[in-house]
C-alpha cells in the first residue's frame, strides 16, 4: 500500500514514488521532431496545390508578390490546421475523459505512454514552430507570438520534468480546441469563402473565449497557484512553483491581448467590412 502524505485538501505526495524519473522519455523527441518536419512539408505541398487551382489565385496571378504571399500564407494555414485538429481530436479522444485528470495534484502524476506521446509531439512541435518563426510570415503580434512559444515550451518542460502532467495535459487540450477553427477560418477566407470563414470564426470566437477566458483560470491557473504552494515547500521546489505560475500567468494575459484583437474583427465585421487578419502587415488578408 502507497505511504501517501496530504499536503491540503486538493495535494498530496506517495512517498514509495518519489525516486521516478521519467526525463529518458525527452530523447523521443530526437524521433518525433524530424516527423514533424515531414508533415509540415507535405501538409504545405497539400495547401500549395489546392490554393493554385483555386479562383482566388487566379484572381491575383498578375500580381506575383501577392501571390506568392498568399500562397505562403496559405500553406501555413493548411499545416496548423491539420496539426491543431490533430491534436485537439487526440486530446479530447482519449486524454479528457480519463478519471485521473480530475485528481491533477496528487504527485507524482503517474505517466502513461499516452500521456508521453502527447507531451513529446507537442514539444517537438512548439520547438520546430518557434524556429520556423524567422521565416514564416511576419505577424503584427511576433513578439507575443515569440513569448507565447516560449511559455509554452517553458511550460512543457516543467511539468513534465515536475511530473504535474496532468494539468498540463488539461491545459495544452484546452488551449488546442481553438486553433483548429481560426486556421479553417483563414483558409476559408484565402480562398474568398467568406460564408464559411464566418462560420468558422464564431466558432473561433466561442471556443477560445470560453476554453482559454473562462475555464483555464478557473480549472488550472488558479488551482495550481494556491493548491501547489505546499507541494512546492515539501519538494524544495518553490523556483519551479514561481517559474511554472508565472509562466501560466504570461499565457492567461497573452489570451486576453488575443481575445481584444478577436473582437476588434468582430466590431470591424458589425460595421460592414470583411473579415480579416488584423495582426498582419499587409494587404493580402
Amino acid at each position: 500500500m502507497s505511504a501517501l502524505k496530504v499536503l491540503n485538501n486538493h495535494a498530496s505526495i506517495d512517498l514509495d514514488r518519489l525516486d521516478e524519473d521519467n526525463k529518458q522519455d525527452y530523447l523521443f523527441i530526437f524521433i518525433v521532431l524530424p516527423i514533424i518536419c515531414i508533415a509540415r512539408y507535405v501538409c504545405e505541398q497539400v495547401g500549395r496545390a489546392i490554393f493554385l487551382s483555386s479562383s482566388a489565385a487566379q484572381k491575383i496571378r498578375a500580381k506575383p508578390l501577392a501571390l506568392k504571399l498568399a500562397v505562403k500564407k496559405f500553406e501555413e494555414a493548411t499545416w496548423k490546421f491539420v496539426y491543431y485538429a490533430s491534436m485537439a481530436s487526440y486530446g479530447l479522444a482519449f486524454l479528457s475523459w480519463e478519471p485521473y485528470m480530475t485528481n491533477m495534484f496528487e504527485w507524482p502524476n503517474r505517466v502513461s505512454p499516452k500521456i508521453t506521446f502527447y507531451y513529446v509531439v507537442q514539444i517537438s512541435f512548439y520547438m520546430w514552430m518557434t524556429v520556423c518563426l524567422i521565416w514564416d510570415v511576419r505577424m503584427k503580434d511576433f513578439y507575443q507570438m515569440t513569448t507565447h512559444h516560449v511559455t509554452t515550451l517553458g511550460l512543457l518542460f516543467l511539468s513534465y520534468t515536475w511530473q504535474i502532467t496532468h494539468a498540463g495535459c488539461l491545459l495544452m487540450i484546452l488551449m488546442d480546441v481553438a486553433d483548429p477553427f481560426l486556421e479553417l477560418g483563414k483558409i476559408c477566407n484565402y480562398l474568398h469563402k467568406e460564408t464559411s470563414g464566418l462560420i468558422a470564426f464564431v466558432g473561433f470566437l466561442l471556443a477560445f473565449i470560453f476554453m482559454r477566458l473562462v475555464l483555464y483560470p478557473v480549472y488550472i491557473l488558479y488551482p495550481c497557484i494556491v493548491h501547489t504552494w505546499d507541494l512546492a515547500v515539501y519538494l524544495d521546489k518553490a523556483l519551479v512553483y514561481y517559474l511554472v505560475n508565472g509562466f501560466m500567468v504570461i499565457l492567461f494575459c497573452l489570451n486576453v491581448y488575443w481575445t481584444a484583437l478577436i473582437l476588434k474583427v468582430l466590431v470591424t465585421k458589425f460595421k460592414g467590412g470583411k473579415i480579416k487578419d488584423v495582426r498582419s502587415d499587409d494587404e493580402m488578408d
